[in-house]
């Protein structure tokens, strides 16, 4: 059974902002053979750094980023500050697919046990700490994230890594014990390098550091975050920014007045019924895609009646999806009962069955086999006011349960405790919540279904999901592979431990005088290209 969440290592500081994930995670066809071609980084045009034009953009936001330290926290607005800041040694591009970024080329050995990667030389540390990166920095790096006294939310991906060693100066070899299929998607997903010995010299909650095309300034909490143009930044030609300021500003109405009258360049997430305003307006621009985080639905299954898998699927089938995504994403969204995501290439190869239209007298079958009557069910559904739309989404399906005779509470929390009361404290009926989206199975199922997974907030136990999440991890025939999660799927549909809702589409909108702006779901606020046209 699940424990809290110092049980897996997440001090309650430290990782309790953790909840609304970043989105990442991809799918490998197969391990490379290491001939990859040594990477130049992100953009560039080889044209010098482009900084010093005095340009600031500025981005608004709907909530505070709560914590930096790149190895706690899975915030979505934390993330995308450090999408500037901090880099990983591979990255996810356009396609979802990891190429290399501070490293150059890798090798895997013939029995996937061995990984040997080539680092970029001349890249640089931002200050206070500053330097050249090394194989010593990238050792320091993965060792603190599988360190457990530090409780990284990283650490399950790197559980079969048993050493991290510096071969020279700019090579660095990990050994596993065995193959581990997602590999390279880990690296690309989950750590970006710090200096040796950073977490004793900053507070990384509060100062990042890394070696991206910005450098971090200034945090106000509550108010915003400024970052400036790295000089040193090992790519030609960027940024082209002198600096990023992103604002924290809570009402929605107030983020799409700033856009509308040019006192914000970029607003992270158009509100659903404003996307098509937005994007008729001669001076602004959406660019939409339907994303990789999704809306989940949680039971608690050690709360009665949810401990019953009859009911949960009773509630899973009294939800109309259909409506919430008119309702509530206005079209922009697609309703789902899986975590695969539209984009990923595994849409097609694991077969969750068909979503679940609503279907109230099935349900009322289903209490009835279960011995519940309805009527006596009094509950509650916990979530956050921000971010996100799922407070309207919880308003709806209050009203679907009604039907099956539910008496239910919507509880909106702000986000702070909802992490503390759901996240952390696992005290909640039903809840809902927002996932980041992975690409790889793995990322998808073995934090959320696993006995011991950091992430089975709904206690949820079944030893042959564990045995075939742990077939899933070494397998790394992508046909083999499908059917083991195949598997996987059709035991968690029967015993929905937690459901889903949809994936939304991801919407940012700017002013037509942003340019060189591109929407990627795995990065969405990059500004490595950007500039401002006069």
């Amino acid at each position: 059974m699940q424990g809290d969440s110092n049980d897996v290592g997440i001090s309650r500081r430290n990782a309790l902002r953790a909840a609304s994930g970043v989105a990442l995670g991809t799918a490998l066809a197969g391990c490379s053979d290491g001939d990859t071609e040594p990477q130049e980084g992100i953009g560039g045009n080889g044209n010098g750094n482009g900084a010093g034009n005095g340009q600031v953009l500025h981005v608004t936001f709907p909530d505070d980023p709560e914590n930096f330290d790149p190895h706690l926290t899975t915030i979505n607005m934390a993330q995308r500050v450090l999408e500037n800041v901090a880099e990983g040694l591979f990255r996810l591009n356009a396609d979802l697919e990891p190429e290399p970024l501070l490293a150059t080329d890798y090798e895997i050995s013939d029995d996937e046990t061995e990984y040997t990667i080539s680092l970029k030389e001349g890249v640089q540390f931002h200050e206070p700490i500053g330097g050249e990166m090394t194989a010593a920095d990238v050792v320091y790096t993965f060792e603190r994230v599988m360190d457990p006294d530090v409780g990284s939310p990283r650490a399950e991906n790197f559980t079969r890594v048993e050493s991290v060693e510096e071969v020279d100066e700019y090579t660095v070899r990990f050994d596993l014990e065995e193959p581990f299929a997602p590999m390279l998607t880990a690296f690309a997903e989950s750590v970006e390098i710090i200096p040796e010995g950073a977490a004793d010299e900053v507070d990384l909650q509060e100062h990042p550091v890394g070696t991206g095309p910005f450098s971090f300034v200034d945090w106000t909490v509550n108010q915003g975050v400024e970052i400036e143009a790295f000089d040193d930044y090992h790519v030609d030609g960027v940024p082209n920014l002198q600096r990023v300021e992103f604002d924290i500003v809570p009402e929605p109405a107030a983020r799409l007045t700033a856009l509308d009258v040019g006192d914000t360049h970029v607003l992270e997430s158009v509100p659903f019924q404003d996307i098509d305003d937005v994007s008729e307006s001669s001076e602004t621009e959406v660019a939409t895609q339907t994303g990789l985080f999704n809306q989940g639905y949680w039971f608690n299954a050690d709360e009665a009646p949810f401990d019953d898998a009859r009911v949960r699927r009773a509630v899973s089938h009294a939800i109309d999806r259909d409506a919430i995504i008119q309702g509530v994403l206005f079209g922009h969204g697609e309703p789902v009962h899986y975590p695969i995501p539209p984009a990923s290439e595994w849409e097609n190869t694991i077969d969750p069955g068909p979503v679940p239209s609503q279907d109230i007298d099935y349900a009322l079958e289903l209490l009835d086999e279960a011995g519940v009557d309805p009527e006596s069910v009094e509950t509650s559904i916990k979530v956050s006011r921000t971010p996100g739309p799922g407070a309207d989404a919880a308003t709806l399906i209050q009203g679907h349960l009604s039907e099956l005779g539910f008496d239910v509470e919507v509880v909106e929390l702000d986000f702070s405790t909802w992490l503390d009361e759901v996240w952390v404290d696992n005290d909640y009926e039903m809840a809902i919540g927002s996932w980041s989206g992975r690409v790889d199975p793995d990322g998808w199922y073995y934090r959320q279904y696993h006995s011991e997974g950091a992430w089975n907030h709904w206690a949820y136990e079944n030893d042959r999901v564990d045995e075939l999440l742990e077939e899933g991890r070494s397998e790394t025939d992508p046909d083999a592979r499908a059917d083991i999660y195949g598997e996987i799927e059709s035991i968690v549909q029967e015993e929905v431990p937690m459901t889903y809702l949809y994936f939304d589409d991801e919407s940012v909108g700017y002013r037509t005088e942003v340019t060189g702006y591109e929407l990627e779901i795995a990065n969405l606020t990059s500004f490595h290209d950007v500039t401002i046209d006069d």
